[in-house]
């Protein structure tokens, strides 16, 4: 296995693709993950795409990128179009040797709040991906969703819908936290279809109308990175880790009937494991173990930002080292 970062965490610095690869080296990272955000899609021209290939290639680094949100109900223009595009992507980031492509079928709460039923979102994600089926097949790429604002529950059932030989999970280990999900228990669940991943922390509270998950350096919050990469390493010994970290507070209302209807795999012994993790948050904020959250989250994120990196990153070799999971670098 080898660490980076996704490109996502350096946003405030406002780096281009070559600077983000540079940042990334310079920390003793191995690689960079680029998001949507990016512009690394057929806007740009094959010939910047293969020179940025090479550049990675010339520091020993990995790329991975991504294509737009599968989910037609978050198109923003028509769906052929967006096929169209998609597959332009995929061909053309094929021909840089990325095959491994992340995305995501929701953008922030749409599983709770869109006016659509959230398993006509799923439905139709999934007939989205086998329409890209023959693309993928013929390039030997395949598009792993990543559970963003959704349940690892709902990208099983896309990838199981529209094959795991085209379709893949891209694991963000502390989005699990956001459906009270316990993450472990998700990593078990998505390990055999996971290519990518988003390394975040983070720890969970009670709040006002239920239960809110604050950013933390990976190794600094409730996520259990020995227990998951052992889970992941058992499967793919060769996973990317992407460190995406960020600050910002979520909160979802668990009390809530209308939040437990979209979650009906979610059961009640793993929901009692997320309320342990939450209690135990609750203790060392008692104890003053742990920072009071309006505390740490006043400090802005780039004073903070070198630190948790390099923190996150120790705390994954040394696991690696013990699991015996390093990348040979």
């Amino acid at each position: 296995m080898r660490i980076g970062i996704d490109s996502f965490t350096l946003r405030e610095l406002n780096l281009n693709p070559y600077q983000c690869l540079d940042y990334a080296n310079k920390r003793g990272l191995e690689g960079v993950q680029f998001g949507g955000m990016d512009g690394l899609s057929s806007k740009r021209d094959v010939g910047e795409i293969l020179h940025l290939r090479d550049y990675a290639d010339s520091l020993g680094m990995y790329i991975n990128v991504s294509v737009d949100t599968c989910n037609p109900f978050l198109f923003r223009q028509s769906e052929e179009e967006t096929r169209s595009a998609i597959a332009r992507d995929i061909e053309i980031f094929a021909k840089a040797g990325w095959h491994e492509l992340r995305s995501v079928i929701s953008h922030s709460d749409e599983r709770y709040k869109h006016p659509v039923p959230w398993n006509t979102h799923l439905s139709r994600s999934s007939d989205f991906v086998r329409s890209l089926r023959p693309v993928l097949e013929e390039c030997g790429s395949r598009i792993n969703i990543e559970n963003h604002g959704d349940s690892t529950f709902d990208i099983l059932h896309v990838v199981e819908a529209a094959g795991a030989d085209i379709c893949g999970v891209c694991l963000d280990t502390g989005n699990t936290l956001v459906n009270a999900e316990d993450p472990v228990l998700a990593a078990r669940r998505v390990a055999p279809y996971t290519h990518l991943t988003h390394i975040k922390d983070g720890i969970v509270f009670f709040s006002a109308n239920g239960v809110s998950r604050q950013g933390k350096a990976p190794g600094q919050g409730s996520v259990d990175f020995a227990s998951i990469i052992a889970i992941l390493g058992e499967y793919n010994p060769d996973l990317p880790l992407s460190i995406e970290d960020h600050k910002w507070i979520f909160e979802f209302p668990v009390f809530e009937r209308d939040w437990f209807a979209p979650n009906p795999n979610l059961t009640p012994y793993e929901f009692g494991q997320f309320i342990k993790l939450t209690w135990e948050v609750e203790q060392k904020l008692a104890s003053g173990e742990l920072p009071t959250v309006e505390a740490y989250e006043a400090i802005p994120y780039l004073e903070q930002m070198e630190e948790r990196i390099a923190s996150g990153a120790e705390h994954l070799r040394g696991i690696l080292e013990k699991l015996q999971l390093q990348s040979g670098k």
